[in-house]
């Protein structure tokens, strides 16, 4: 089967996720006159939750649409991983939102450790994803594989260290997220050995 609808449907499919994180961040309620500016500056945990899982999201679809520019055709085994990677992804709204909420409580831990754990698992899949593809030969024969499988290898022992991160300090761990972002924005390329 080639993967035309498997790309169309998981491109359908981030793009509402990365829409509904959007809805999480609501205008102040019974904000006394004059006191707006302080009211919206008093939500920067839902925007550093926003910009950080959007940035995540749009970097995980980068790398899908990479992916199934190299995986040539699928089978029923491969589509239902991608159905698993996209549960992970239609997930990180509701860890965001969790996220944000209780960054400045008793409670920002535990919240952090849903959220770093939602892309440990994320990173998982993909690797599963990426490594199925190639056992099966489902990927062009002239695709470098090792820079692929090299740079995606890192994904699970970094996210592994965010939900360290994240058992102490939820803030931390939403900026290293961030920074994880950048890291796997890269093109694999950089990590293809010297010829």
């Amino acid at each position: 089967m080639t993967t035309a609808r498997v790309e169309a449907f998981s491109d359908g499919v981030f793009a509402i996720a990365i829409t509904l994180l959007i809805l999480e961040i609501r205008i102040p309620d019974h904000v006394a006159t004059g006191a707006l500016g302080s009211a919206l500056a008093n939500m920067w945990p839902s925007y550093l939750a926003y910009f950080t899982s959007f940035a995540t999201i749009g970097v995980m679809w980068v790398n899908h649409h990479r992916l199934f520019g190299l995986i040539e055709r699928c089978d029923d085994a491969l589509i239902g991983l991608n159905l698993l990677l996209l549960l992970g992804v239609t997930w990180v709204p509701f860890p965001t939102a969790l996220l944000a909420q209780h960054l400045r409580g008793p409670d920002q831990r535990v919240a952090g450790l849903v959220y770093s754990g939602t892309f440990f698992f994320i990173a998982i899949v993909f690797n599963v994803l990426w490594r199925y593809a190639i056992r099966r030969r489902l990927v062009k024969t002239h695709v470098h594989v090792e820079s692929i499988r090299r740079q995606y290898a890192a994904g699970p022992i970094l996210y592994a260290a965010i939900v360290g991160i994240a058992a102490v300090n939820a803030t931390a761990c939403l900026l290293v997220s961030a920074a994880s972002a950048v890291y796997f924005a890269l093109p694999p390329t950089l990590w293809q050995p010297a010829s």
